[in-house]
């Protein structure tokens, strides 16, 4: 078991949610991702009859709100999921061609709150990616 899932599961039994054999599944699939990865995909790559699609969505939502997994989103609007590791907040930029991602090590968090909470919102979170075409596809 990777540290990154090890590290999940802790966080997971303090906020009180039972720790399965399916959640344990899940997190091992994202934690061998090379990029963020759709439910269907993470379900794909599961062992047959792990568990079914239903139960990859909602892990995967319960694993964003104990703060485990980090959301994104793909140009289609598929939702996307990848572990934090435990250093920040990050977003992605994916070649539009190939699929290929790379971590993006900035955020304008404080930003966008401000402007937010200049419109009178509470509870503010985003979700941001870049998309473009990459070297290698140029």
């Amino acid at each position: 078991m990777s540290d990154l899932v090890t590290n999940a599961i802790s966080v997971l039994r303090e906020k009180g949610l039972r720790i399965t054999e399916q959640r344990k599944a899940i997190l091992e699939v994202l934690s061998r991702a090379n990029a963020p990865i759709s439910a269907e995909e993470n379900h794909a790559r599961l062992s047959k009859h792990s568990c079914d699609l239903v139960t990859v969505y909602r892990c995967l939502e319960q694993f964003v709100k104990a703060g485990v997994v980090e959301l994104g989103v793909r140009e289609n609007g598929t939702k996307v999921y990848c572990f934090g590791h435990g250093d920040g907040h990050h977003h992605h930029l994916t070649c539009r061609k190939c699929g290929n991602s790379e971590r993006v090590d900035v955020c304008m968090k404080e930003e966008l709150e401000e402007i937010a909470r200049g419109h009178g919102y509470q509870e503010v979170t985003h979700v941001m990616e870049v998309f473009g075409v990459c070297p290698s596809c140029c």
